[in-house]
């Protein structure tokens, strides 16, 4: 199933990755499928792809004359309707775990994660929200402060809770109930796997368990499937593995395959008023439309949940070496982190890394691997035996 890995369509690559000791600032200039070209004439295997937007690969051939040919019809439309809106409203619709429906497009899952907190906002009356520390909700004051410690800004009304890297799962659970008790939370929000936080993931019971207290308590759920949404898992979306739906889900990242553009879905009952502000001045313009037109059109057409699944098991193969180098593989899919005890030896395997031919993100103490769902299998097998040995050394 190699062949299937990659589409035919893709450009093959002038050039193979190459060695290089020069572990500072990359100039990228071009991209194709799962491999990047630097200014000083480098080719990479990217696990990085912008922070897995890119999940079909860089310039996808058909997001990208999609692109090309909406540019020279349209670009903003101010919020007025295009010939694309209705197709990409239905699209969007059967990709939706049922009973979900389509609640408009955004430009950022920071953006997208803003209005749902307006949504919840409107829709309950209440003004304060809940969220798991260090999760990835964006960087706005109010997102960054929901979860982050060091966050710049601090909103009144904001609720961060522990998660399962901290304390465990029933001790999370009595104090979210402790807190919805009060009755003044309008939305808790969810990164099921902590994109930010070494992909730290509660179990299914929990996540249901949490909706279920959020129902109790006359709170919405919100489940932020940023990078966890469209495939990145294996199934369409996180929540499609729970009994019981979330009132809200956010996806973005993958959406547009790489162009800016975010969505909202809302389950039954869930209304948008007028005083949640819904729309902005890009938010659902026609580029936007057509990237996200043509990526959902690809993605119906491949076999996605079979790719990811033949991703994990690639990446899977490491866990013993890595876990005899003293280091933790975490995650599913296509989405994995490698977390480190010592943050120095994580830069070390990071800068290896890149002079190895492979980029990744890296954090405090992780090196995270978002490989695009169009990979060649044995590209990637190349790209974890760099990892294996940058880890080693």
């Amino acid at each position: 199933m190699e062949s299937d890995i990659q589409p035919a369509e893709f450009r093959k690559p002038t050039r193979v990755p190459v060695t290089s000791t020069d572990a500072g600032p990359l100039v990228l200039t071009q991209g194709t499928g799962s491999l990047v070209e630097t200014a000083d004439g480098r080719t990479l295997i990217d696990l990085e792809l912008g922070f897995g937007a890119a999940f079909l690969g860089h310039c996808h051939p058909q997001v990208t004359s999609g692109l090309q040919a909406q540019a020279g019809q349209l670009l903003s439309c101010g919020r007025n309707p295009t010939s694309r809106s209705v197709h990409v409203d239905a699209l969007l619709a059967a990709l939706l775990p049922k009973g979900m429906r389509p609640g408009g497009l955004c430009s950022t899952g920071m953006e997208v994660a803003e209005f749902a907190m307006r949504v919840a906002a409107t829709h309950t009356g209440r003004s304060e929200f809940a969220g798991f520390a260090r999760s990835m909700h964006g960087k706005s004051a109010m997102t960054a402060a929901l979860c982050w410690a060091n966050a710049p800004l601090r909103a009144n009304g904001l609720h961060v809770l522990p998660f399962v890297d901290e304390v465990g799962e029933a001790t999370i659970l009595q104090l979210l109930d402790d807190r919805l008790r009060s009755g003044g939370v309008a939305a808790m929000f969810v990164e099921p796997i902590q994109g930010s936080n070494r992909a730290h993931e509660a179990s299914i019971e929990f996540y249901e368990s949490v909706i279920h207290l959020c129902r109790q308590h006359g709170t919405m759920a919100v489940f932020d499937e940023t990078l966890t949404g469209l495939y990145r898992t294996g199934p369409a979306f996180y929540v499609n593995r729970l009994s019981t739906l979330p009132d809200m889900m956010l996806f973005a990242k993958s959406l547009g395959n790489g162009f800016p553009v975010a969505s909202l879905a809302l389950n039954a009952g869930v209304r948008i008023r007028g005083e949640a502000l819904p729309g902005s001045t890009f938010s659902a313009n026609a580029l936007a439309l057509a990237a996200v037109e043509a990526t959902l059109t690809v993605m119906s057409t491949l076999p996605l949940a079979a790719r990811v699944a033949a991703i994990e098991t690639a990446v899977l193969a490491m866990h013993g070496a890595l876990q005899a180098a003293g280091v933790t593989l975490r995650g599913r899919g296509a989405l994995w982190c490698i977390e480190f005890a010592d943050p120095s030896r994580c830069r070390s395997a990071h800068a290896a890394l890149r002079a190895a031919g492979v980029l990744v993100s890296c954090t405090d103490r992780a090196i995270r691997l978002v490989p695009a769902a169009t990979i060649e299998l044995a590209l990637l097998r190349d790209a974890c035996q760099k990892i294996v040995q940058a880890c080693l050394a």
